[in-house]
């Protein structure tokens, strides 16, 4: 358990679209948090710290967002004065006083994801606590609650003013949190501020004095955070009725210990589009460096397009080679994929055998099956025309094509050779009797006018007469074992 509960929130620039500001681009322009007493559940420090972006502007959709204008951040200070700011309050009042405390946001993909991947494109060394964060995710914590109170189960998650009223928290100007900013597509294009520029995106009658001293959002977003902490701990006693609720925060270094201690070679991702493809995770890897052998997805997750799913993305898993590539690859957290900054964390084979039953590839393409690509008869894959291997297990793509035309070639063989089997799907070989037959002449002629020839030490098949290579332990097509002399 947590002595101290520092409640945390991150402003960055950001747009409606990714126009001017992209998802791997944005930048930190305020931080705000607030100590909790996780026994006393009282507030015991407030603060915040603006930052001056230095690449992405602060677009009108951004100001309505968050309240901050250039005003607030023309004379602020750099991300790395922010970070050595908070750096210095958690070491001095809860690092040397051996507190041991978690991180609290409603977004926890800002600590997880953003901040990392600003410290890294700004040369920034994060503290231990930051760059691998323990933290506790609010609407998860919410979720976990309301398993235990089904009077709530109405009031889901997904939305922040649905929290506020099942946890009953009082909150003056609630619209202030909950509304989305106005539509900013009809205002003219955002430009870079600097020191000697005009100031830009300035409120109508307002002047830069004024609007330099209007309180940003921050704070309040922060202690509306707290509001809530504060409410979910006290509906969460007595404890044993509450088991699981601010118990086990999110532990990334958990997660990097055994991916190191294990040498992992698995990475775990989130936050993908719904529809992504194999084939655009093959190309954003490549474009970062990156060499993985095998992807997967969750069958349910993959199953799930429903429009709230879209919205929150899908997970997945990047297996490589060695423990070395893996860990280099660490270094895409945040990059984007489409529309989205990625996810890109430590796993471990134990992760991965635990989800084993709900694992499936991704899709190879948005596209449909095209002439020439290949399913893999060794692993299923299904694999672009110009593949020379699969993708995933490298099986040849000569063998894969000897592979389909044998089948195609015997399939009306083996329905009689097969009879212990056939009497389970009688009707559905009467329905389709006449395909068969109207393709056999067609498929005998593939089979025997195939140009893959039989090599020393291929073997055939003795229950189905399928044509194995050499290097096959197992007939590939029925499975039966190879036979100790060919015949």
């Amino acid at each position: 358990m947590s002595d101290i509960y520092v409640v945390v929130h991150i402003a960055t620039t950001c747009d409606e679209s990714t126009t001017y500001v992209t998802k791997d681009a944005t930048e930190m322009i305020e931080l705000a948090w607030n100590v909790v007493d996780a026994t006393t559940l009282s507030s015991i420090h407030l603060d915040s710290c603006l930052v001056r972006p230095v690449n992405t502007p602060i677009t009108p959709y951004c100001q309505q967002l968050h309240r901050i204008s250039w005003e607030h951040v023309r004379n602020a200070g750099s991300f790395k004065d922010a970070m050595t700011k908070f750096d210095n309050y958690i070491q001095k009042n809860l690092i040397q006083e051996e507190k041991e405390f978690s991180l609290v946001t409603f977004d926890v993909s800002k600590l997880r994801v953003q901040l990392p991947r600003e410290a890294r494109d700004k040369s920034v060394v994060l503290p231990p606590y930051l760059q691998h964060p323990r933290v506790f995710d609010l609407q998860n914590e919410y979720i976990k609650w309301q398993r235990t109170h089904p009077e709530a189960l109405s009031y889901t998650a997904s939305s922040l003013s649905n929290i506020i009223t099942a946890l009953e928290v009082e909150v003056e100007n609630s619209d202030d949190f909950v509304k989305a900013p106005s539509s900013s597509s009809s205002t003219p294009p955002p430009q870079l501020n600097n020191s000697s520029s005009e100031p830009s995106n300035i409120e109508p009658g307002v002047n830069s004095e004024q609007q330099e001293q209007q309180e940003t959002k921050s704070k309040s977003t922060v202690n509306l955070y707290s509001k809530l902490l504060i409410q979910l701990a006290k509906k969460s006693l007595p404890s044993e009725e509450h088991s699981s609720v601010l118990v086990k925060p999110y532990d990334s270094a958990q997660d990097v210990r055994v991916f190191l201690a294990e040498r992992s070679k698995i990475l775990y991702l989130s936050n993908l589009p719904a529809d992504t493809t194999q084939s655009e995770l093959e190309s954003w890897f490549t474009q970062y460096g990156g060499r993985p052998i095998a992807f997967w997805t969750l069958k349910n997750l993959e199953a799930d397009k429903s429009s709230s799913n879209k919205k929150k993305g899908i997970v997945g898993f990047a297996v490589f080679a060695t423990h070395e590539e893996a860990t280099e690859s660490l270094s895409m957290n945040g990059r984007a994929l489409n529309d989205r900054a990625i996810e890109v964390q430590a796993s471990s084979t134990r992760v991965l055998d635990k989800a084993s039953d709900l694992l499936t590839p991704f899709p190879p393409s948005k596209n449909r099956h095209r002439p020439g690509d290949w399913t893999c008869p060794s692993c299923g894959f299904s694999n672009f025309q110009r593949r020379t291997h699969c993708f995933r297990c490298s099986f040849p793509a000569s063998s894969a094509v000897a592979i389909q035309e044998s089948i195609y070639s015997n399939n009306h063989n083996l329905g009689s050779l097969n009879t212990s089997n056939s009497g389970h799907h009688s009707n559905s070989d009467h329905n389709n009797s006449n395909n068969h037959h109207g393709n056999n002449n067609h498929n005998n002629r593939s089979h025997y006018g195939n140009n893959v020839p039989f090599r020393a030490g291929d073997w055939k098949c003795e229950v189905c007469v399928y044509h194995n290579f050499a290097k096959n332990l197992c007939c590939l097509k029925c499975g039966a074992a190879k036979p100790v002399m060919n015949v």
